[in-house]
Order: structure tokens, then sequence, then C-alpha cells
């Protein structure tokens, strides 16, 4: 009888350390499926990679602009003349330098602001060093004679 106990012990131990193993080896399957789900991860190890795929991803969700040149069929003495739009195209023309000169601006304009606001600063900074070098050096200001009899404390006690 000894040995049937012995042998049950044996099966519930094997069957516990099978069980250990098998919640150790999910937790590592899950530890593994999260870190390749992880997009974090590929950006900090691929950077490039992931700035280009972006781009890639961005050109081709952002639809095309088309492009279509539209004439305008204007009557002239019973013959039909086709007359491009050079008036509207001009304006766009137009427009397309302004958009130029406005995405400029917008890049510039931070960065200028930027230097002005450290330019005040600094400039702030050394007028305040240079009113306190000044102050430091005429000395500290006269002391005035304090009342007879006053020590600050309360008297006669």
């Amino acid at each position: 009888m000894a040995t049937a106990s012995n042998d049950a012990e044996d099966i519930r131990r094997k069957m516990a350390q099978i069980r250990r193993d098998l919640h150790a080896d999910v937790r590592e399957v899950v530890v593994q499926a999260e870190a390749v789900a992880d997009w974090r991860r590929y950006i900090r190890m691929y950077p490039w990679i992931s700035v280009g795929v972006a781009f890639a991803v961005g050109y081709a969700v952002v639809p095309r602009r088309r492009r279509s040149v539209r004439y305008e069929v204007a009557p002239a003495a019973n013959v039909r003349e086709v007359v491009p739009q050079t008036e509207r195209d001009e304006r766009l023309k137009e427009n397309a330098k302004k958009g130029l000169l406005v995405a400029a601006w917008a890049a510039v304009s931070p960065i200028a602001i930027r230097l002005a606001q450290s330019y005040a600063v600094h400039y702030a900074e050394n007028w305040l060093l240079q009113q306190q070098q000044r102050a430091a050096a005429a000395g500290p200001p006269p002391q005035q004679p304090s009342q007879a009899g006053w020590s600050g404390g309360a008297r006669g006690r």
C-alpha cells in the first residue's frame, strides 16, 4: 500500500510541476505577443523606417488634386471659338505665389518670435544684473537711528 500512496503523490507532484511550467510558458508567450504588438517599440528601434512608412501611408491616404483645364465656348459670328480661361489660370498662379509666401512666413515666424523673446530675456537679465552691481558698489543704505529705550521686545517682563 505504501507504493500506491507514493505513486499517487508522485503523480500529483508531476502534475503541479507541469501546471507551473505551463503557467510560466503562457506568461512568456503573452509578454512576447505584447512586445510584438507594441508599435512604439518599432518606432524606437527603427525611427527612419517609421518616418518613411508614415510618409507612404500619408501619400496613399491623401487624395490627389486633379488638374484639368476648362474651356469656355464663346459664340462668335456663327463660329464657336474655344477660349481657355486665362484669367482664372492667372489668379491661380497668383494664389500659388501667395501660398508660398504664407508658407514661408509660417515657417520663419516662430523662429523669429523665439529669437526676439530670447533677446528680450537676455537684455532684461543683463539690465537687472547691472542694477544689482550698481547697488552693491554704492554700499548698504544708511541705517535709521533706533528709538531710545526700545529693544524690540516687550518691556518690563
